[in-house]
């Protein structure tokens, strides 16, 4: 399904949050279910379309989920080829965070913490940068679509390292 057909929107990656908000609540009230509690058959259309409604600005309100839409969309296959350099960055942070499993110290946890924060801050500002340019040209640039994918996926590494440094930190 292509949201941004849904709404009438065209496909960008830096989107008019009001006009997304605007047709996501006009769309709210035109099908909610509780105007058709007396007709069954529009009543589970409601339901359908209130649904789908919700799923689709759930995706677009949110930009990296937007971005991952787009790709889906521009028919790209998502594998999990990182570079190499991001790929060494990432088992020297692997490394400290299977130290702090054995031995949680407050001190290398902040240190682990702001490193993930900082690069991730880079991977947003890149991604805002790919972002504009892919919307200014054709969207579907190979160079750019590739560039994006790319990032996507390091952020997606990065989480994950967050969310294990967290249940540590929990400890």
């Amino acid at each position: 399904m292509n949201y941004f057909d849904f709404y009438g929107l065209p496909v960008k990656f830096n989107l008019n949050v009001q006009e997304l908000k605007s047709k996501y609540l006009d769309l709210l009230k035109l099908n909610h279910p509780d105007f058709f509690v007396n007709d069954a058959l529009k009543y589970k259309e409601a339901i359908v379309n209130s649904s789908l409604n919700n799923e689709a600005y759930k995706c677009l309100a949110n930009f990296h989920l937007r971005v991952s839409h787009i790709l889906e969309l521009s028919g790209y296959e998502f594998d999990d080829k990182l570079p190499p350099a991001f790929l060494m960055q990432m088992m020297d942070f692997n490394e400290v965070l299977e130290e702090l499993e054995h031995n949680a110290d407050l001190v290398k946890i902040n240190a682990l913490e702001k490193d993930i924060m900082d690069l991730k801050d880079t991977l947003n500002l890149e991604l805002t940068e790919l972002s504009l340019v892919s919307d200014e040209v054709d969207l579907r640039q190979e160079a750019l679509l590739s560039a994006i994918k790319v990032n996507l996926l390091k952020h997606k590494y990065l989480l994950r390292l967050k969310e294990t440094l967290a249940n540590i930190a929990a400890r």
